[in-house]
């Protein structure tokens, strides 16, 4: 399981504060612990700093990148303008985060994978918005991949993301997407699935419980990839469980490092 940080985001307090003093030591201490907790990438995401987003994004990727060397970043950004100004500084190939099938969005995105080897979010919602049955998800799924594809863009770049919705607004929310993510593995070989896993708990008591049970249902569906807090040691336990039981780590090698390490939670 391909593991994305979430926590470096300037709409968590801490982080808008740290981006605002310009305080290195606070995000280096934030990008450490969470490749050190597992995580893959790093995303940076200063998106909630309209007024000066593509220098508070620089300034955060520069940072990181100095902490951890060699770790691949995730660039959220809901402008892709941002995106387009900061892609020349990502040192390694970058996730971009994200495109979608709505018109004006692919549209604005497509420069972005033609200026350097990059992998991408592909988010299935059109102008319809986001799809509350499986059919609608796997029609705007393939349709994005072809899109992508002719752009040149390989499948094993492509990252799609069924956009999970929040059970408490949904109550069918997690069955349809479990039943995407297979769906999505099953019909588009050679592509990603990847999800923003605290959608599914929006709006409940004790999300976290939610969010653990959840990731376990993904990852026996086919899900690939998950944006998420890797310093949650319940729900980094709860996947090295589910991965175990999956028969998907040689010798429990990978849950008993972690467990000596203090890892798997309470």
């Amino acid at each position: 399981m391909l593991i994305v940080g979430e926590r470096l985001n300037t709409s968590r307090a801490a982080v808008n504060e740290a981006v605002e003093r310009r305080d290195t030591g606070f995000v280096a201490r934030e990008a450490r612990a969470q490749v050190e907790a597992g995580a893959g990438l790093v995303e940076v995401n200063a998106g909630s700093r309209r007024d000066s987003e593509a220098e508070d994004l620089s300034w955060l990727m520069r940072t990181v990148q100095q902490a951890v060397p060699g770790v691949r970043l995730c660039l959220d950004s809901p402008r892709p303008q941002t995106l387009l100004a900061v892609l020349g500084l990502a040192e390694k190939p970058p996730l971009l985060n994200s495109i979608t099938a709505e018109s004006a969005r692919f549209q604005a995105m497509a420069p972005l994978l033609g200026q350097r080897e990059c992998d991408v979010v592909a988010l299935a919602a059109d102008e319809r918005g986001i799809p509350k049955s499986t059919p609608q998800t796997l029609e705007i799924a393939r349709r994005l991949v072809g899109e992508l594809e002719a752009l040149g863009v390989k499948r094993e770049r492509i990252y799609v993301d069924p956009v999970i919705r929040a059970a408490s607004a949904e109550q069918d929310a997690a069955v349809t997407a479990l039943q995407s993510i297979g769906r999505i593995r099953q019909e588009l070989p050679g592509v990603h699935v990847i999800c923003g896993l605290s959608n599914i708990s929006y709006g409940l008591p004790w999300r976290q419980l939610v969010n653990r049970t959840f990731l376990a249902l993904a990852v026996q569906a086919g899900l690939e990839a998950a944006i998420l807090d890797p310093l949650d040691a319940g729900l980094a336990g709860t996947l090295l469980a589910a991965e175990l039981l999956l028969g998907r780590d040689p010798w429990c090698q990978a849950y008993t490092r972690a467990f000596r390490g203090g890892r798997l939670g309470r």
